[in-house]
C-alpha cells in the first residue's frame, strides 16, 4: 500500500460487505485464512458469509482404496456411515493409480469420487529415444488450500528388465542417477496440456546406473505431497524430494536397514508429523517406523520412532457374532457382476460427513483368539493421514489398525472380496492401496463421473 492509500485509509472499507465477501471468496482457502487475520472487520465478514469452509477440505479419513490383482475395479474399505448422505458411488471406472488430497489419478483421467466428476487427461507424450532403459511412473499433486488446480507428473525411473536383458553402453552404466538435470513431463490443469519440466539436483545422486542394479523396489512405488514438495520412492529405497517451488530436487538416503536388505514390505506415506517410512519385516512380526526430519539447509535424516514386535497371536473379531467388523469392504466387483448394491436398492453411499473413523467407538472382541498361523503374512495397508495409526492386512483376510502411541491393535473388519479365491486362483494379491481423504471443494469439470 503506497502513502496516498495510507493517508486515505483502507479503501476496502468503502465496499459493501457483500462485495468484499465476493472478492475474498475468490481466494484459495489458505489465502482466506490469512485474510481472516488482517483485521476484525474482515474476520467478521468471512465468518458471517461462511467463506472459509474447513469441512470441505480433505481433513478426515474416509477409508482405504485397495487394488486386488485380477479384479476389474478398485475396492473400498471403510466404516459404514450412520446415515445415507453424500458419498462415493458404487464403483470407480478403473483401478486407482494415485491419490492426493481427495483426487484420484486413474489410468487416463483425474476424478473426485465424492463430488462425482472425472476429467480426462490428454494422450501421454511419446517416449524419447534416450528412454530405452527408463520407465515413467504417474503421480498426482493437488493442494486445495492453495489452488483448485492439479498436476500429474510422469517421473522417469530405471527399467530393471531392460538393464538386465539389453546391451547397455558402458558410458550409460557409469552415468549418475538421477541425472543432475532431471527432465520429466508434467500435466497442469491450468494449461490443459503436457509440458516438459526440468528439476536441478542439489547434492549427490543415489549412485550410478550400474550401482543401482539389481534394483530393489517396494511392492508399489508411492509418493507423498507435503508442504510444497513431492517425495517419491526411488531405486533401492532412495527417496527423491522434488521442490515444486524452485524446481530443484534432492536425493534422500533410506534408513540404513533398508540399504542392506533385499525386497521388503515398505511404505512411504504421510501422517501426523509429516513424511514417514514404514517397514514390515517379511516372515516376522517386526514393525519399524521412521519420520523424516529436515533442516533449513537441506539436510534430511530418517529418525526411528517405533520399533515394535506386534503381539502374536493377533486378536480378531468374533466371526460368529460379527461377520464384518467396524469397517466393511464395499465389494463392488461382486456387486457389479450380480447387479446389486450394498446398502439399498438405489445407490451405495459409503462416505458421509460423519463417517470419520473414531477408534474409541470400536469394541474389539478378543474372546476368540486365533493362532499365529491364521494371521501369517501381515502386510502394510497404509497410514492414517492425521493420526499415528498403521493399517495392516492380515493374510489378505482382515484389516488391522495398530496405534503407535498406545500399542493398541484392532481388528477392524474383513477385507477379502467375495469369491476372490475362485477369481484370482494362485495370483491373489494386494497390488496397491491408498488411504482416501475426501475433498468437497467445488470444481467445474467438463465431464461427470457417474
Amino acid at each position: 500500500m503506497d502513502r496516498s492509500m495510507e493517508q486515505q485509509g483502507d479503501m476496502t472499507q468503502l465496499l459493501p460487505d457483500d462485495a468484499l465477501a465476493g472478492v475474498l471468496a475468490r481466494l484459495a482457502p489458505r489465502g482466506i485464512a490469512a485474510s481472516r487475520c488482517v483485521c476484525k472487520a474482515w474476520r467478521d465478514i468471512i465468518d458471517a458469509h461462511r467463506i472459509l469452509r474447513p469441512d470441505l477440505l480433505p481433513l478426515s479419513l474416509a477409508g482405504i482404496f485397495i487394488e486386488f490383482r485380477e479384479l476389474r475395479y478398485s475396492e473400498f474399505f471403510c466404516r459404514p456411515p450412520p446415515r445415507q448422505g453424500l458419498g462415493v458411488r458404487d464403483r470407480i471406472a478403473c483401478s486407482v493409480v494415485d491419490h492426493c488430497n481427495g483426487l484420484l489419478l486413474l489410468y487416463d483421467s483425474v476424478a473426485n469420487p465424492v463430488m462425482g466428476w472425472e476429467m480426462p487427461l490428454p494422450p501421454r507424450p511419446p517416449p524419447s529415444l534416450e528412454m530405452e532403459c527408463l520407465l515413467e511412473d504417474d503421480y498426482l499433486v493437488f493442494d486445495p488450500t492453495t489452488s483448485p488446480h492439479y498436476q500429474v507428473f510422469l517421473i522417469p525411473r530405471l527399467n530393471s528388465i531392460e538393464l538386465e536383458t539389453t546391451q547397455i553402453k558402458p558410458t550409460m552404466l557409469e552415468s549418475e542417477w538421477p541425472p543432475s538435470s532431471y527432465l520429466m513431463w508434467v500435466f497442469s490443469s491450468v494449461h490443459g496440456q503436457w509440458e516438459e519440466k526440468t528439476f536441478i539436483r542439489q547434492g549427490p545422486p543415489a549412485g550410478t546406473i550400474a550401482e543401482l542394479s539389481p534394483i530393489y523396489l517396494c511392492d508399489a512405488r508411492r509418493a507423498v505431497y507435503w508442504r510444497g514438495a513431492l517425495y517419491v520412492h526411488g531405486e533401492q529405497y532412495f527417496v527423491t524430494r522434488l521442490s515444486l517451488l524452485d524446481s530443484t530436487y534432492q536425493v534422500i538416503k533410506p534408513p540404513n536397514i533398508l540399504q542392506s536388505a533385499g525386497s521388503q514390505d515398505c511404505y512411504l506415506g504421510k501422517s501426523k508429523k509429516g513424511v514417514y517410512y514404514v517397514l514390515m519385516h517379511r516372515n516376522s512380526s517386526r514393525l519399524q517406523v521412521w519420520v523424516l526430519e529436515e533442516s533449513r539447509d537441506g539436510y534430511a535424516e530418517w529418525m526411528l520412532e517405533h520399533d515394535i514386535d506386534l503381539p502374536v497371536p493377533l486378536p480378531r473379531l468374533n466371526y460368529r457374532r460379527q461377520a464384518y467388523g467396524p469397517w466393511i469392504l464395499q465389494d463392488v466387483n461382486y456387486n457389479e457382476d450380480k447387479r446389486i448394491t450394498i446398502y439399498n436398492d438405489n445407490e451405495s453411499t459409503i462416505v458421509d460427513h460423519d463417517s470419520e473413523w473414531n477408534s474409541d467407538d470400536d469394541a474389539l472382541d478378543t474372546e476368540d483368539m486365533v493362532g499365529a498361523g491364521n494371521h501369517n503374512g501381515a502386510s502394510l495397508l497404509g497410514l492414517h493421514p492425521f493420526k499415528e495409526i498403521v493399517f495392516l492386512s492380515s493374510g489378505m483376510r482382515r484389516g488391522l489398525a495398530y496405534h503407535l502411541s498406545t500399542s493398541k491393535l484392532e481388528d477392524i473388519g474383513s477385507i477379502y472380496p467375495k469369491y476372490y479365491n475362485e477369481i484370482s486362483g494362485a495370483f491373489g494379491d494386494i497390488q496397491d492401496f491408498f488411504p482416501y481423504t475426501p475433498c468437497r471443494m467445488e470444481y467445474l469439470p467438463s465431464k461427470t463421473l457417474f
